[in-house]
């Protein structure tokens, strides 16, 4: 779509079409600076998943007990 909406391009309005490629035609696709496949190895792995802490810290539900309200 041409959006080029200057003096010279209205002027020549009568002698053009809608269907003018306009240098669409001239248009290339450059190749690609990297490729983006991804190395299977130690680095694209998850490391082992250690649970560090308890699910509900002990604290939690000390404060929960607590009925000196």
């Amino acid at each position: 779509m041409n959006l080029n909406m200057g003096e010279a391009y209205i002027m020549n309005s009568p002698n053009t079409s809608v269907d003018d490629q306009m240098g669409a035609d001239k248009l290339y696709r450059e190749g690609l600076e990297f490729d983006t496949k991804t190395a299977q190895g130690v680095l694209t792995e998850d490391m082992p998943k250690q649970q560090t802490k308890t699910t509900v810290d002990p604290a939690v539900m000390n404060m929960a007990e607590q009925r000196d309200y």
